[in-house]
């Protein structure tokens, strides 16, 4: 089959992959209580309101406060999409003032969660927004379908709702769709019942990110092979997609006793998907390096020499490149702002042939896109949604020894510090220091043949024992004075 999803829902972490023609192109993971609040509505309090920003932050129960834009209010919608004047943030909120939110970005690093004002609640063919004020189609739908749609919705709403057709409301029965509007419509009302009587802040409303990823998945996708190791997730998955599932999908339950992934050799998939280096079949490799504020991504042509001249050799490692930056976007999902500095190419027609190649790889990713271009540096700029947090975050944590710098303190510069320490013990009582470290930090502090050593020994006029123990980095630490 084309395509193939493989899904492990056994034990509590639950994880899925996404195969296409026989390469892996997504890894999702799902650890309890790491799961994405994206979705999510919650009952919040303004705690800020900060003018200069445009924004407020809200306590919604989820440790840090969310990011409230002035933008994201249902009184700034129209304003927003006609280009009007939006209404500021002091006139929207107060502080201490409860306000329904829902999170359309997880927190990232240091920021916390961006919220909306503007709910949204998705059903299998539209998009409902009690306070979003305008329709709009999907540009899948083709034009015939979009003007009947479009109609539609212009007919059935309220003034104050909004409504967005999805790609699956085209050819749909008008019944269907009118019955699934009155059933977001009662849903969103059932919502604000539970926030007149719920405690603040609390959660009203919680999506369940494995399911509501997987059933997006397999509606979208084109059909292919999809394997469960779990009978109560399959029957879960057939639940929410109802019978277009097996229309498109052929449904398998694997029942062996070796881990779902080894059998189908994906086992490794994500140990591969954190590495830095990524190794291209010429020979030559990626560095790709997450911050917290960007990725940056560095080109090298390692062992790749080519066949033609160097000109050509670098436009072809450069395409080769582009094609596997595309997939280790939606691989690793990697978003916000990312920079790629390509091997330098002096041709502008070199750098037009690497965008057009990078663009068409990225025709299979389901996540928005935008490419600024290359600066005139020769670095290509280009930023992609953000909505849940990079497979890094998801799976791993800074280093204790590095702190997440990747880079640990050296046995000289250990060595140093501790002798500074001691010279603070000058005049002190006491003329025996007890000091433990290790073999590396010893040896740069002592010198050859203890010279460093007997000579502080003899300015401080106190004897100086060092015990040498193993650490996992260089390391020293007093433990007496007596």
């Amino acid at each position: 089959m084309v395509e193939e999803i493989i899904v492990h829902g056994k034990g509590r972490e639950k994880r899925w992959v996404y195969r296409s023609h026989n390469e892996i192109i997504g890894l999702f993971t799902y650890q309890p209580g790491d799961e994405s609040l994206t979705g999510n509505v919650y009952l919040g309090r303004v705690i800020k309101v900060q003018k200069g920003l445009g924004a407020a932050f809200i306590d919604f129960g989820q440790g840090k406060n969310g990011y409230l834009h002035e933008k994201d209010f249902p009184q700034n919608v129209e304003a927003y999409h006609t280009g009007g004047n939006p209404t500021p943030i002091g006139k929207c909120v107060h502080e201490g003032q409860k306000i329904l939110v829902q999170v359309i970005k997880d927190e990232m690093g240091t920021k916390g969660a961006r919220l909306t004002a503007v709910i949204e609640l998705k059903g299998e063919h539209m998009v409902y927004m009690p306070y979003g004020y305008y329709v709009a189609v999907s540009k899948k739908v083709d034009e015939e379908n979009r003007k009947v749609l479009r109609r539609l919705g212009k007919e059935w709403k309220r003034p104050e709702e909004g409504i967005v057709m999805r790609t699956h409301a085209s050819g749909v029965k008008e019944a269907v769709l009118e019955e699934e509007l009155i059933a977001l419509r009662s849903r969103y009302e059932g919502l604000e019942r539970v926030s007149l009587k719920a405690g603040c802040p609390s959660l009203l409303s919680r999506q369940d990110s494995f399911y509501e990823d997987l059933h997006e998945h397999l509606k979208k996708g084109g059909g292919g092979t999809i394997v469960f190791d779990d009978y109560e997730t399959l029957l879960q998955v057939e639940e929410m997609s109802g019978s277009g599932l097996r229309e498109k999908w052929n449904v398998e339950l694997y029942q062996g006793h070796e881990n779902i992934f080894k059998y189908h050799g994906v086992f490794s998939a994500w140990e591969e998907a954190l590495k830095t280096k990524v190794w291209l079949p010429s020979g030559a490799f990626l560095v790709i390096d997450q911050t917290e504020a960007m990725t940056v991504v560095d080109v090298n042509s390692g062992k790749f020499t080519g066949k033609e001249d160097l000109e050509q050799t670098i436009l072809e490692t450069n395409k080769l490149a582009a094609r596997e930056m595309a997939r280790q976007l939606p691989l690793r999902n990697l978003s916000g702002m990312i920079l790629i500095d390509f091997i330098d190419m002096k041709k502008e027609s070199h750098q037009q042939e690497v965008l057009d190649v990078f663009s068409d790889a990225l025709v299979t990713d389901r996540q928005r896109t935008t490419i600024v271009g290359f600066t005139k540096l020769g670095i290509l700029e280009l930023t992609r949604k953000r909505t849940r947090q990079p497979l890094a975050a998801s799976l791993t944590r800074p280093c204790s020894v590095c702190h997440g710098t990747g880079m640990e303190m050296s046995p000289e510069t250990m060595a140093f510090q501790l002798e500074r320490e001691l010279w603070e013990c000058e005049g002190m009582d006491g003329s025996h220091i007890e000091v433990e470290a290790t073999p590396d930090v010893r040896g740069v502090f002592a010198g050859r043949q203890n010279i460093h050593l007997e000579r502080l020994q003899k300015v401080l006029n106190k004897k100086i024992s060092i015990q040498e123990i193993s650490h996992v980095h260089p390391f020293y630490r007093i433990t007496k004075i007596i």
